[in-house]
């Protein structure tokens, strides 16, 4: 029995240095190796022995694995049975029962020579003998017959090959150390061959090695598996043990061909000698593999090379090794060649063995034939000796028997010299080649002749040889390929097999890769379409190729047509059929298992495990099915680990681990968010891809996650559909056509490699396979050691999709959508370029090189075909292209739609989006059984739904039936239900997701869906809008639809209390803008007392649906949320500074930046400043003007009057940039609004100080659970498009550039007046109220009646009704901005909206005689246009009815009523009319009353009016639609594509018709060269308003327009990353605020303890080194801080006190040998008031004690003990002080808490108001830093961070001293607020 060792040092286990530690996997490693492990991922090693990923605690160490008893128990017994012997520990052997001692001796190698070779040994067990040779037919007795035993010893890749290749030969190798019968000492099995290997030569060794290693490293060798030898065998042999493959060597397959390859009989001879170059170009490759590790055959002949199972040419070294032996045989003893022997290369040449001239020499040398000193005998050998060999098989190959066989005659007479019959010898080879060939090949006979030169040094390489094939081969457009060759470097030296025992080398070392010159015959290129290079097409599927799997000699497809397929590797025909599946088959594995198997999974979840053993059954030997949701999209991927499980990606976003064995499900691992699209396994490290664009690794010894890649990474998110991982290598293919390579893990290049997504991908070594949409397969090389290259190999063209890629073995299999599959040898990819000229159709393969031009194609007309020079130069093929692709080319609406199409299949929205229809589905199932409840059954099931997420239940349990619930409730309240896509919209928002959902779509209605059912956690859900105006429409219109389901609904508006906004706050859902929900969170956050709190605390935020999101975060996000107060009394110098301004000029005294917004005053400005301000220095410190300065400039230049702001009752008044409307609370920082204000000579309000701030950024990342509507926000954040209901049918035209405004403008006018004849409703949308107003007074000038809709009060107040007629026929409405407004404009005019303004024509002036607004009284809005409305008589007479009770009911209210409340009673009536039928309110109104029935006759002409508008706006909205709907005009583009798309969205609502128009002039604000635009149509006409439509305006246009976007996402981000600084400090100070506010009083008075505390431990800190003795420590200077903090609360404790007797004190305390920590106190010193009475206080000073001892805020050293007891002497002295002044002051607890608390929150709020200004003051100083090489942000955090602590340390000290203050002089104090 061996001693058992670490796996790792190979040392003994002991219990001192080796102690055996137990990993997880159940394998030991000792303790000093698992310290050295590397860790790959935290807390996890890899086990040295199984290579398993197990969990490894690095900073527990060892110690926190289990010891293996068992071992240590083995190995101290054997120890100690071995005590006497002087064995190394580490020895192998073992003692046959003896006690003769004497003869044991000493292990005679190394430990490093035992690591090295012992895993070469294979087990005794291991390998059975089949037969011996019979001397007669083995004479050299050499090869021995075998195969592979049953031993369970058999691990690793000898483990694997044992169930691959059962057939083995084994080649003797060296003789093994006899046996000593007399010997009382027996070696072990392994030590006897490890002495055997000791004995051998050193030279004879490394031969050995490097066989053995090349097999492992070249697939173009035979696999050689180790070393063995026969146990039984006295005087036995040590033998390689080889691979036998069976599938023929050249010799056996080309045999029979007596002529070669041109004997074949065909009728062209170039067939023959292409397949002649196929073969041939193998056979050189296998050659160079063998050279490339080193090695050199020495003889060889065509059966040493043999086929493989998938038909790639590789060497046999079995073969090789066995010739060798044969030979040296034959040169031996009684074979020494005799001088008249009849020629030794005659013999050779029958025997088909290939011996070159200088190893013949050197055996004849050695068995003394010839003479030592012979020239010949002096040629070296090694590489060029193959090359001699390598051309005699290729002329085997090619001319067969008539290679001439000529004796070479040796004799004493000519000394033994074969120079005249060998040169006489070769001229008959070239002689025989000519006659062959023919002249057509110079080439070939010439290389092939001058490999047969015999001096060595004057042959070609094989690396020539090859390149010589291969341009047979290649067309010249491939050239690119010659520089793909493998390079062998030329400086090594390589070992000959056959001269093995000489030890001597070649001197010029192995070949290297040259690039010729010499480029390939044309007439070779076009005529290759037979041989050994044409395809194996594999056809039996019915539908798209999904998955290839290979193994056992079988290749496996699956399809969608439900079935496996089995086909045979030697034919390819089609072997067995899998049926059974009743659902797609998505993914394929092959199991590789004692019993093999193959798994088969399908998207209805069904899992299928197919045995292998011969015969093939129908039936799988077993299947399961996965569990299933609406989430489900069954299995997309399938992968098995080593240890035989599987796992499965699904679409429902998880995996899943299985026994194969039983189908018992083992694990489940979540993280995903979408479907797991493909899994590989690497290493016991399970990676797998997902749609939602990351790769997630897991290790498989745990299941745990360990790392996720890809996740934020920049860019828009695409979905992963293929990965593969190679060792160190992991590359991942997306739905972009783009892929990612990851070297261990760390990012390390991306390429753009297909135009559409890439649905699969295979990696051999470092060439990739890449295939897809494009119907394209790209090769790569994956290259590169410090910067991973990734290079282009070449593109083959296919004819169909590329769905399935395996390469393996030399082999690619391919499969396609249109139910194919093609084979065809690697090696050989850039032969298939050769056949495309010979097809009149596209072929399946067609290799281009990477950069070849588009028209450079290798499609070739049909027309061409007939003519001999078809195949003429490439240009020619350009030339004669372009007619048939112009004739097969779809129309360019065609192409567009077609493209459009392809493009949604392919992205990861219609994945994402298809998944939700199961949703859907479910949702309808439930729909029959909800629509037969009443309204208390519908109304109970939210109770129902609350019990039901009680008991366990997740809100996606209850999804779908929630859903349909709101569905049913929505039609019952509003007539509405909820469209399909809508469905999908609100999971969209129920998943934390962007849902994008074009206008008209109802977006409103969506979010109730997701907002009820987040509700039912009682947690509370906020729906954020942009506006007050939209949030009480849908607290009113969507809320009745929560309240009908029983959840209580809340609306925050502008003006309410705090009482009232806490009430909202605690309902279920909570309607609010974004701005009030952003000022509440502020406010609370300055709250005093926790009586002011208004939101949910302590978690105010759980589920948020935010309206218009990308307003919010992106329109909004570059402006943060203020509170204010007031601060400077500098407002005199704004005026002042405005007429400074004013006298400045542009251009001369300052420079304006226009996309920055900045100002730069040059020389003569300051100078022209100064003076008029009579300063020296405008920034001067005591007398500042430079701020107001630049101030007052950027008014005069930025912010104009009606675009930026308006003037109304004497205030500056800003518009909002997106909606169009006035904010009247907000303000401009910075001094800007007081210097607008002092530019329009208005009153100036004072400065402001921010006491406050938050970016909405921040705001919304406080929401576990955020989601977003938007309708146009796909350009710039990452959204999930929601289908629209009907198909958009809207005509986008093409955009129209300008050199000038007058010219754009005018254009403008001529479309409206030409879409106004017409009759279509026109929508004109402008950036400024301006330019609103500017188009506006153009169309009256030419009598165009429109409406204005801006900022302006006049217009706001109409809002609802301009948008209401905007889409009448004839309508024309100018708008500043259509973004949330929150009314669609209808076709042919909203119903409601026009029944209500009849109801207020008709009744509100009998109401009232107040008017609206003067200005609007004065101008009238011409409606003369418009179709008038036809009100039935019915409705007549009850308008008149109405119209009579409205002035009854003025009469008797006198006529005193506004205006506002006329209106506001007309709403209640018209909200009334919901609630009732028409039949109720017609009782309501004829009923008896004393007082007049105003609202219910109101009500009832309203419903009667509204029937009759709706079949009007019906009628109109026909006729609208006749004429192409809604035509919008935008005026300029704005400053991002989103702002544009929502004024584009307007039209073409719920797949109405319309279309769109933008115009802009050349976009000054980025500096756009207008003056070239000017010269450029000058040079066309001479009209300079001509619009441009080119397509290169345009594309600068948007170029523009994206640099904008770019430009503000800037902005964004910069503010983001500042902002996330002060994030966290804000967190830390609001979460120390509300813990103060809300908590009891106990921790309150903790905080202020934990505050004296740290304000003592400063001052110790500050003055004293606990690393020296404390009379160094500075004890005056402490003694004088901690007086001042205490003032007179320890003036008399401590006035007395010196610094000396603290030193003495301290002394006496660092010689004490024990301390009382409880009642402490330094000696000869006050000590503390018994204040710590009670168990609260004893322990409360306990806890302080074990922080200091704990903590890490001073050094070790001898002196730390005596410092920490000084911190707590001093802490508790001030402590105890400060609780018995309380005492003795007698005021109630209660109120002394009140004080503690307001002072805690007071000086917190005092000095976190100074560091915002500080902060913002930073932020603005970092960026000149930028000018020394320094990051800003860096800068910013480091200081911010600095900042931040001294906040924190002056807020503990001023908290400290005004409570000691005020308890130690109550009536000094300052009365506290």
């Amino acid at each position: 029995m061996e001693v058992p060792e670490c796996p790792v040092c190979l040392e003994r286990y002991d219990n001192q240095v080796s102690i055996p530690r137990v990993l997880s996997c159940g394998h030991s490693v000792c303790e000093a190796c698992l310290v050295e492990l590397p860790l790959r991922f935290p807390n996890t090693i890899r086990c040295p022995a199984c290579t398993q990923l197990v969990k490894y605690s690095s900073e527990q160490g060892p110690s926190s694995l289990p010891k293996n008893i068992d071992l240590l128990r083995l190995c101290l017994s054997s120890s100690s049975s071995s005590s006497s012997r002087s064995v190394k520990p580490t020895q192998r052997s073992t003692i046959d029962g003896c006690d003769d001692r004497s003869v044991i001796r000493d292990r005679f190698w190394s430990d490093e020579f035992y690591a090295k070779w012992k895993d070469w040994i294979l087990p005794h067990d291991a390998v059975s003998v089949e037969s011996r040779p019979e001397p007669e037919s083995e004479p050299s007795g050499f090869v021995l017959r075998g195969q592979f035993g049953s031993s369970s010893s058999l691990k690793g890749r000898v483990s694997v090959c044992s169930r691959n290749s059962k057939c083995l030969s084994l080649v003797p190798v060296f003789s093994l150390p006899r046996v000593l019968n007399c010997s009382k000492f027996k070696f072990s099995y392994a030590a006897r061959i490890m002495e055997c290997l000791v004995g051998m030569k050193e030279a004879v060794r490394e031969e050995l090695a490097l066989i053995l290693e090349a097999s492992v490293r070249q697939g173009r060798v035979f696999r050689v598996y180790g070393l063995w030898s026969e146990v039984e065998v006295v005087d036995g042999s040590l033998y390689l043990v080889c691979e036998r493959h069976n599938g023929g060597s050249i010799l056996q397959k080309f045999g029979e061909l007596k002529n070669g390859f041109l004997g074949l009989g065909l009728e062209d001879k170039k067939d023959g000698i292409l397949s002649f170059a196929v073969i041939g170009k193998s056979v050189c490759d296998s050659m160079l593999a063998l050279h490339l590790e080193g090695l050199a055959a020495g003889c060889l002949g065509p059966s040493c090379f043999a086929f493989d199972e998938l038909g790639g040419v590789c060497v046999d070294l079995n073969e090789v090794l066995v010739m060798r032996r044969k030979t040296v045989y034959s040169f031996s003893g009684g074979n020494k060649v005799r001088q008249k022997d009849e020629g030794l290369f005659k013999g050779c040449l029958k025997t088909e063995l290939f011996l070159c001239p200088e190893v013949l020499f050197r055996l004849l040398q050695k068995d003394a034939a010839v003479n030592p000193e012979d020239e010949h005998s002096r040629y070296p050998f090694g590489y060029g000796s193959d090359v001699w060999s390598l051309a005699c098989v290729l002329l085997w190959l090619l001319i067969g028997d008539a290679l001439p066989q000529i004796p070479f005659e040796m004799s004493e007479e000519n000394g033994f010299d074969l120079s005249a019959s060998y040169v006489c010898w070769v001229e008959k080879v070239s002689s025989v080649l000519e006659d062959k060939l023919g002249s057509e090949y110079p080439s070939l006979r010439g290389t092939l002749c001058k490999c047969l030169d015999m001096n060595p040094g004057n042959r070609m390489s094989v690396v020539d040889v090859r390149k010589c094939i291969q341009d047979m081969l290649l067309k010249p457009e491939f050239d690119f390929l010659e520089n793909l060759e493998v390079m062998v470097n030329r400086s090594s030296t390589g070992c000959c097999l056959v001269l093995d025992e000489l030890n001597e080398k070649e001197d010029n070392g192995p070949p290297d890769v040259v690039d010729g010159e010499e480029k390939p015959d044309a007439d070779l290129v076009a005529s290759l379409s037979k041989g050994m290079a044409e395809l194996k097409d594999l056809r039996g599927h019915l539908d798209c190729i999904s998955g290839l799997a290979i193994g056992g000699g079988y290749l496996f497809s699956s399809s969608f047509d439900k079935t496996v397929k089995v086909w045979s590797l030697l034919d390819f025909s089609v072997s067995h059929t899998f049926k059974g599946h009743e659902d797609k088959v998505m993914a394929i594995v092959y199991v590789d298992d004692k019993e093999p198997l193959c798994v088969s999974g399908d998207n209805g979840g069904g899992i299928f495990v197919w045995g292998l053993s011969a015969p093939l059954r129908q039936d799988p030997l077993r299947k399961w099915y996965e569990q299933k949701d609406w989430r489900f999209s069954g299995i997309h991927s399938l992968t098995v680990s080593a240890s035989r499980c599987l796992y499965t990606g699904s679409g429902d976003r998880t995996i899943k681990g299985w026994l194969l064995k039983d189908g018992t499900l083992m694990c489940t691992m979540t993280g995903h968010r979408s479907v797991v699209s493909t899994l590989v396994v690497c290493d016991e490290v399970l990676y797998s891809g997902s749609w939602d664009g990351t790769i997630r690794l897991w290790s498989l010894s745990d299941h745990s996650p360990l790392t996720v890649l890809g996740e934020g990474m920049p860019g828009e998110m695409k979905s992963i559909l293929a990965i593969t991982v190679d060792r160190h290598l992991l590359v991942a293919a997306y739905e972009n056509g783009c892929i990612k390579v990851w070297r261990n893990d760390v990012f390390m290049s991306s390429k753009s490699l297909h135009n559409g997504a890439i649905f699969a991908m295979s990696m051999q070594g470092q060439c990739l396979y890449t295939g897809g949409w494009d119907k394209n397969i790209n090769i790569q090389e994956l290259a590169g050691d410090d910067e991973l290259e990734v290079r282009a190999f070449g593109t083959i063209s296919c004819s169909s999709v590329v769905t399935a890629i395996l390469s393996c073995q030399g082999k690619l299999f391919v499969g396609y959508a249109d139910k194919s599959i093609k084979s065809k040898p690697v090696s050989c990819i850039s032969v298939m370029a050769t056949t495309v000229p010979a097809f009149s159709y596209a072929p399946s393969f067609a290799i281009k090189p990477p950069h070849t031009d588009a028209n450079a194609s290798s499609f070739i007309p049909p027309s061409s075909l007939s003519h001999p020079s078809s195949f003429s130069p490439l240009r020619r093929r350009r030339f004669t292209r372009a007619p048939f692709v112009a004739a097969l080319a779809p129309s360019k609406g065609t192409l567009g739609s077609i493209r459009k199409s392809l493009n949604d299949f392919m992205s990861l929205n219609y994945w994402v989006v298809r998944d939700y229809y199961r949703l859907v589905s479910s949702v309808n199932s439930f729909e029959a059984h909800i629509q037969k409840l009443s309204d208390e059954q519908l109304t109970a099931k939210t109770e129902e739904f609350r019990r039901r997420l009680g008991r366990g239940e997740t809100l996606g349990d209850i999804q779908a039936e929630a859903f349909a619930v709101v569905r049913e409730a929505a039609w019952r309240k509003l007539g509405m239900r909820h469209f399909d896509v809508q469905i999908i919209g609100g999971a969209v928002l129920h998943d934390g997701s962007i849902a994008e959902m074009k206008t008209g779509e109802g977006k409103t209605l969506v979010s109730t869906l997701a907002a009820y059912l987040n509700a039912l956690t009682g947690e509370g859900v906020h729906v954020v809008t942009v506006n007050d105006y939209l949030a009480q429409r849908d607290s009113e219109w969507m809320g009745s639809v929560h309240r009908f389901l029983g959840l209580s609904v809340g609306l925050i508006q502008k003006g309410m209390n705090a009482a009232e906004r806490r009430s909202n706050y605690r309902c279920d859902i909570t309607y609010t803008n974004n701005s009030e929900l952003g000022f509440d969170y502020l406010r609370d956050n300055l709250a005093g007392n926790r009586e002011d709190l208004v939101m949910r605390w302590p978690k105010p935020f759980h589920f948020a649906i935010v309206d218009e999101v990308d307003s919010v975060l992106i329109d909004e996000g570059r402006n943060p949320l203020l509170i204010s107060g007031e601060a400077s009394k500098d407002a005199a110098r704004y005026p002042v500074a405005a007429k400074v301004a004013e006298l400045l000029v542009q251009g001369t005294h300052y420079n304006v930046e226009l996309k920055n917004e900045s100002v730069e005053l040059t020389e003569e400005g300051i100078a022209l400043a100064e003076m008029a301000l009579e300063t020296n220095d405008l920034w001067d410190e005591n007398d500042p003007w430079a701020r107001f300065v630049m101030n007052a400039l950027k008014a005069k230049e930025f912010y104009r009057r009606d675009v930026e702001y308006i003037v109304r009752d004497g205030k500056a008044l800003i518009i909002n940039e997106l909606t169009g409307r006035v904010e009247e609370k907000r303000r401009w920082s910075e001094g800007i609004h007081q210097a607008v204000e002092a530019k329009e000579g208005l009153k100036i309000q004072a400065d402001s100080v921010v006491v406050a701030q938050i970016t909405y950024q921040s705001l919304f990342k406080l929401y576990p659970k955020l989601s977003g509507m938007t309708g146009t926000a796909k350009t710039e954040m990452p959204v999930i498009e929601v289908p629209t209901n009907l198909p958009n049918i809207r005509k986008d035209l093409p955009i129209q550039a300008f050199a000038t405004a007058r010219g754009k403008w005018e254009q403008v006018r001529r479309e409206v007046e030409y879409m106004f004849r017409q009759g279509r409703p026109i929508l004109v949308g402008t950036t400024s109220v301006e330019n609103s107003e500017l188009l506006a007074g153009l169309l009256w000038e030419w009598n165009i009646p429109h409406n204005v809709l801006n900022a302006r009060p006049k217009y706001a107040a109409r809002e609802a009704e301009i948008v209401a007629q905007a889409g009448r026929k004839h309508a024309i409405t100018i708008s500043t901005n259509m973004a949330g407004r929150g009314t669609d404009i209808i076709l042919g005019g909203n119903p409601k909206m026009l029944a209500r303004e009849i109801i207020e024509d008709s009744v509100i002036h009998l109401l009232t005689q107040q008017v609206p607004n003067v200005e609007l009284a004065s101008e009238t809005v011409s409606r003369q246009v418009l179709p008038k409305i036809k009100v039935g008589s019915s409705s007549m007479a009850l308008l008149a009815k109405a119209t009579l009770m409205a002035k009854y009911v003025s009469k008797s209210e006198g006529r005193n009523w506004t205006y506002q409340k006329a209106k506001s009673l007309i709403t209640e009536a018209i909200q009334f009319s919901l609630s009732y039928s028409f039949e109720e309110l017609e009782e309501l109104a004829n009923e008896d009353s004393e007082f007049y029935p105003l609202g219910p006759t109101v009500a009832l002409a309203y419903v009667s009016v509204l029937k009759d508008c709706e079949e009007h706006c019906l009628h109109e909205g026909s006729e609208v639609k006749r004429l192409g709907g809604l035509h919008v005009i935008g005026t300029s583009l704005h400053e991002s594509r989103r702002i544009d798309n929502q004024l584009r969205g307007r039209a073409g609502r719920q797949g109405d018709p319309g279309s769109t128009r933008f115009m802009d002039e050349m976009f000054q604000k980025f500096n756009f060269d207008t003056e070239w635009a000017v010269r450029l149509i000058s040079k066309i006409t001479n009209d300079e308003d001509m619009p441009i439509e080119g397509d290169a305006i345009v594309k600068q246009l948007l170029g523009l327009q994206i640099n904008a976007e770019k430009f503000f996402f800037s902005i964004r981000k910069s503010l983001v990353e500042f902002d996330e600084v002060l994030e966290v400090q804000r967190k830390h100070v609001y979460d120390l605020r509300q813990l103060i506010l809300t908590g009891d009083d106990e921790s309150c008075s903790q905080h202020i303890f934990q505050y004296m505390q740290a304000v003592v431990d400063e001052i110790v800190f500050s003055n004293i080194n606990p690393m020296k003795h404390p009379c160094t420590w500075s004890l005056s200077k402490l003694l004088k801080e901690y007086m001042t903090i205490g003032g007179k609360l320890l003036h008399e404790s401590f006035g007395g006190i010196t610094d000396d007797s603290l030193l003495t004190s301290l002394e006496q305390l660092n010689d004490a040998g024990s301390i009382d920590i409880v009642n402490f106190s330094l000696p000869n010193l006050p000590t503390p008031p018994n204040a710590f009475r009670g168990i609260r206080r004893k322990s409360s000073s306990l806890r302080r004690w074990l922080v200091i001892c704990s903590d890490d805020l001073i050094e070790n050293g001898k002196y730390r003990t005596t410092s920490n007891l000084l911190r707590k002497y001093l802490g508790d002295f001030l402590i105890a002080s400060y609780l018995n002044v309380v005492e003795e002051s007698g005021y109630e607890d209660k109120y002394v808490k009140e004080i503690e608390r307001a002072v805690l929150l007071k000086t917190l709020d005092c000095f976190w108001r100074d560091h915002l200004v500080n902060m913002n003051r930073l932020s603005s100083a970092v960026n000149i830093r930028s000018f020394g090489h320094r990051n800003p942000l860096e800068e910013y955090k480091i200081d911010g961070c600095r900042f931040f602590i001294s906040m924190l340390s002056a807020t503990r000290r001023l908290t400290v001293e005004a409570l000691l203050q005020h308890w130690s002089s109550p009536m000094e104090s300052l009365e506290l607020s």
